[in-house]
């Protein structure tokens, strides 16, 4: 269970170099194919946070072909985690907690954020077995390995403005964030997928997968955990099947079949509109996805986040 002390650091007496705390926020506007995020790593060990604000709005195969970058990795760490403001122009602090959360920025060419971002639901805490029926004690069964030691997911409602070089846009959609807490060692991530379809406030999913890559079709993911959410209910899932179409390590669209807990069936298929390769830390090549999706006949949007840790996949034939 997620308590609202849940939003605030959790460092260890002991803490070591690689401990981590991170958040993740992100918006659509998709009349513009525009995806934005907001992605923090809270050194607590080091004494540094890391602060990844990026927007895209076409499919790219480099970096320079994001809209907006301002990535920052050795920012002072702020006292606290749930009000805080960093030299790069960031200011986040939480309410209602652990569910909302109001983000300003003021960046570089003109360009801010003005965002609240809502809970529609209680946190879903991967560990929590009343909410996940695929919750383990085993840290190498939640899909990250022990990045993913404590872990939720919750969609929320954003809203708010943007404003990306000089050109200005309403914020109304539904998307989601997390938060993890755990050891976070660069070396020997796990290959996973992190992957979300929202179609209103009303409906939403959200995935967290193993992931092979070097496995074909609906072998290649195996879930881990996720969950439905419908009309304020979340139903946590049992099972499920992904596969994706790729061009080369890139997918372009995704097929998945979801199984919630009273034995409902989801049928989702997407295909990918805007993506980049993101390297949110130095030893990962992670791809990252706006897919949109569609569920009988109706659309939605999300994010999908694959992991490719290079030091374990280079030179073995992939590329």
């Amino acid at each position: 269970m997620i308590r609202p002390q849940d939003v605030s650091y959790h460092t260890p007496q002991d803490v070591q170099y690689d401990w981590a705390e991170t958040n993740f926020f992100s918006f659509h506007v998709p009349e513009a194919n525009l995806t934005g995020w907001v992605y923090l790593i809270a050194r607590t060990g080091l004494g540094s946070m890391v602060c990844d604000i990026e927007v895209m709005d076409r499919i790219g195969r480099i970096t320079l072909e994001t809209v907006y970058f301002d990535f920052q990795q050795h920012l002072p760490l702020p006292e606290k985690l749930e009000n805080f403001s960093l030299l790069n122009g960031l200011s986040l602090k939480t309410e209602n907690e652990p569910r909302d959360y109001v983000l300003d920025y003021q960046g570089t060419d003109d360009t801010f954020f003005k965002l609240k971002f809502t809970g529609l639901m209680d946190p879903f805490d991967i560990h929590d077995p009343s909410m996940d029926p695929l919750a383990s004690v085993d840290p190498n069964q939640s899909g990250f390995g022990s990045a993913y030691a404590n872990h939720f997911d919750m969609t929320v409602h954003t809203t708010g403005k943007v404003r990306i070089r000089g050109k200005d846009y309403d914020i109304d959609c539904v998307t989601t964030m997390d938060h993890s807490w755990g050891p976070r060692n660069e070396r020997g991530m796990n290959p996973m997928g992190w992957i979300n379809g929202n179609f209103g406030i009303d409906f939403a999913f959200q995935t967290i997968w193993k992931l092979d890559q070097f496995k074909q079709g609906w072998d290649q993911f195996e879930l881990a955990h996720g969950y439905v959410l419908i009309d304020g209910k979340v139903k946590g899932l049992t099972k499920g099947r992904m596969q994706a179409v790729r061009q080369g390590p890139f997918p372009a669209g995704y097929e998945t079949v979801l199984t919630d807990l009273e034995g409902r069936e989801y049928i989702f298929t997407g295909t990918t509109v805007n993506q980049t390769p993101w390297a949110c830390y130095s030893n990962i090549m992670a791809i990252n996805s706006t897919v949109k999706w569609f569920h009988d006949g109706r659309p939605g949007y999300g994010l999908a986040q694959e992991n490719w840790p290079l030091d374990r996949l280079t030179g073995k034939g992939l590329a």
